[in-house]
């Protein structure tokens, strides 16, 4: 009697099991190629590296799904009522900047924006959420963070200033000892700074910020916001004064 060919196979050998296989050898393979994804992000996130996330997944997104794109924003996504603001709080014109302590974009932008406080305070209220590009401006967001705990010991303007006057100096993330060093230059209460920057509520309200800026459509530092209508980069005060004298 003759024995049919696929008794005498084993089952690994049978059209079903190399089947099998591939399909078990492909789960394993999206398995670990997640598992390092994961782990990548984690450590990305943890050290404050999180743009890169929304930048790799999101980066081809052009847009909240029905919203007609990454400009089209409500107002309320990037008008916050917790952030520090200078003018005029009841103004008709809200002007919010993503700002990053780090680029020098954002530091040209700065005597610019007090021209147009100084002319037009009375019309305006400039908001400033953070935007730290920790890629590209490493240290960027321990700045922002800095900042935010400055902001409770009622120093944020003083902070914020010097952070753009001195930015060329700080490179990298900041040890503790040039934390003390810049603590001192800002007038901050080391002690009370060192315990704010520990609190993960910081941390949370730097991130919210950036969360909220990419999700409106930021993707460089400075972006402004003028009643919801996002403008991007350096705008000239002859912009600036052309646009708001006819408010």
């Amino acid at each position: 009697m003759t024995i049919p060919l696929s008794s005498r196979l084993r089952w690994y050998q049978t059209t079903g099991g190399i089947l099998l296989a591939g399909l078990a050898v492909l789960v394993a393979l999206v398995a670990i190629i997640f598992l390092i994804l994961v782990t990548r992000y984690y450590f990305e996130i943890k050290n404050g590296r999180g743009e890169i996330l929304f930048q790799e997944v999101y980066g081809g997104f052009t847009g909240p799904v029905g919203a007609g794109g990454a400009d089209a924003v409500t107002r309320e996504q990037v008008e916050s009522i917790d952030d520090p603001f200078l003018g005029n709080p009841t103004a008709g014109i809200v002007v919010v900047e993503f700002v990053d302590f780090k680029c020098p974009n954002c530091s040209a932008a700065l005597p610019i924006m007090k021209q147009v406080l100084q002319k037009y305070g009375h019309k305006i209220k400039l908001i400033i959420r953070d935007f730290p590009v920790e890629s590209t401006h490493p240290g960027a967001g321990q700045l922002a963070e800095i900042a935010n705990c400055a902001s409770e010991q009622g120093l944020y303007w003083v902070a914020h200033d010097w952070f753009y006057a001195h930015q060329t100096e700080l490179n990298g993330v900041l040890s503790t000892e040039q934390i003390k060093v810049v603590a001192g230059q800002i007038g901050l209460d080391y002690n009370k700074l060192s315990v704010c920057l520990r609190q993960s509520t910081i941390k949370i309200e730097v991130n919210r910020d950036y969360v909220d800026g990419y999700s409106a459509g930021v993707r460089g530092t400075p972006t402004f916001f003028i009643n919801g209508k996002k403008v991007e980069g350096v705008i000239p005060f002859t912009v600036w004064d052309k646009f708001l004298e006819k408010q």
